[in-house]
């Protein structure tokens, strides 16, 4: 990214007013739908554990359902980068759904109904921003990235050069900036970095 490109999404990043609902709210709709299950109660406990503790919490977005354990490490290889961030003021937390309990292999036994309400949380209520992975294409990312657009949370595409993405996709009003890269770990994870630096030089 350019260092303009990183000023602009840091600027739109840091101006952005989200209108997300409250933990609180959130699990009070829950007991009314009845889906207040021991794990997605776990979820919640974890989720205040983290906003408390944390000043940024990104949701990372991505195909899990067929994908390999190597593309899934992309997942939280942008995790432990978010995490090295933790200057007072701007520590931050990257949340990887496949390491924190709604992975289909690796969680089994978590309901198609829990791994809603779950990722939920995480991605609309409590999370500051997303990073989305593209590719492999998926439906679960595609509907996260309609939550954090109903919620004005802004997102980051990451994407091989060679991908096209549909229009409807490349039009949400909440997209930061796109990641276009040709390696992933050579040109891809830098690109985070400079934006996840950014963000923190901004933070007073």
């Amino acid at each position: 990214m350019s260092a303009e490109m990183v000023a602009s999404s840091v600027e739109k990043f840091m101006g952005t007013q989200k209108t997300r609902r409250t933990l609180g709210e959130y699990v009070s709709e829950l007991e009314v739908l009845g889906r207040l299950t021991p794990t997605v109660q776990e979820a919640v406990d974890k989720a205040e554990r983290l906003t408390r503790e944390n000043d940024f919490i990104f949701y990372l977005a991505g195909a899990l359902t067929g994908v390999s354990e190597e593309m899934k490490a992309r997942y939280g290889q942008v995790g432990d980068l978010i995490t090295t961030h933790q200057k007072p003021g701007a520590k931050m937390f990257g949340y990887a759904p496949h390491l924190h309990g709604t992975d289909p292999i690796a969680h089994p036994d978590v309901s198609p109904e829990e791994v809603r309400d779950i990722d939920y949380i995480f991605a609309a209520v409590v999370a500051d921003g997303h990073f989305n992975f593209m590719y492999p294409l998926a439906h679960g990312n595609a509907v996260e990235e309609a939550w954090a657009e109903a919620a004005n949370i802004p997102a980051v595409y990451l994407m091989p050069e060679s991908m096209y993405t549909s229009r409807l996709i490349r039009g949400m009003h909440n997209i930061l900036s796109t990641i276009i890269y040709t390696d992933f770990e050579t040109d891809g994870l830098p690109q985070v970095a400079q934006l996840l630096d950014g963000i923190e030089r901004a933070t007073k």
